[in-house]
């Protein structure tokens, strides 16, 4: 867990975001989901660190893949909230597909370029 500049805001190991409160606590894949759960619970959302929060928004916007529970972190891809994880892209759309998990993209634009950039690691 990691300290992301903002006030009682944590980023995950599984690059997942969470707002702490009291014994309690509010869970989102990005900041900004965060960011609209905490107001909608009328709680506080407040810089602490700017130049840290300014990294924390920056590897957020980068860890967006175009895929709804999928992250990159190091040279792996990841399906939040499991154990599954590959280097290649298509390899864990296919072990998600064979766990009956949900695989939905989220930007098409995105997924799509992500798809090819990570295809072409592999056919070199």
């Amino acid at each position: 867990m990691k300290f992301s500049g903002f006030m009682n805001v944590y980023q995950l190991d599984d690059m997942s975001w969470e707002y702490q409160f009291g014994d309690k606590s509010l869970k989102a894949a990005t900041l900004k989901e965060l960011e609209v759960l905490v107001s909608l619970y009328g709680l506080k959302w407040k810089v602490l660190d700017k130049d840290l929060a300014a990294k924390s928004l920056e590897v957020d916007k980068n860890n967006v893949t175009g895929f709804l529970n999928v992250y990159k972190k190091g040279d792996f891809w990841y399906y939040r909230g499991s154990n599954l994880k590959s280097h290649s892209l298509e390899v864990l759309r296919k072990k998600v597909l064979s766990e009956n998990l949900e695989w939905k993209e989220t930007d098409k634009e995105l997924a799509y370029k992500n798809l090819k950039l990570d295809s072409r690691k592999f056919k070199q």
